[in-house]
């Protein structure tokens, strides 16, 4: 019996964000929740990533995985809108990638 290897597509959105009108990490924290809960509908997982005590900056990554590319572009490009059209934030860079399993260590 032939070994099954299905296609695995990894897709990746980091954003870096500004929220001029935060004065506080608590009122940063509530858009945080928010924009992470948003993310989680569309089908991405995300974190907070980089240092976490600035007040008015935050750096997010997201990931979704799909068995072909075209999903993980579609779910990609729902974020990139998601992240690019909020008053609450200005988004100071967006980057996107998308892998392959082959692409990425495996371990055994």
């Amino acid at each position: 019996m032939a070994e099954i290897d299905p296609a695995t597509y990894i897709g990746l959105v980091r954003a870096e964000l500004l929220f001029r009108g935060c004065r506080t990490l608590k009122d940063r924290r509530g858009h945080l929740l928010s924009l992470k809960d948003r993310l989680r509908k569309i089908g991405l997982a995300s974190a907070q990533v980089g240092p976490p005590d600035l007040v008015q900056r935050a750096w997010i990554s997201a990931t979704c995985v799909s068995g072909t590319e075209s999903e993980v572009r579609r779910m990609l490009d729902s974020a990139s809108r998601l992240l690019e059209s909020n008053p609450e934030w200005e988004p100071l860079g967006i980057l996107r990638d998308i892998f392959t399993a082959e692409e990425t260590e495996t371990e055994e």
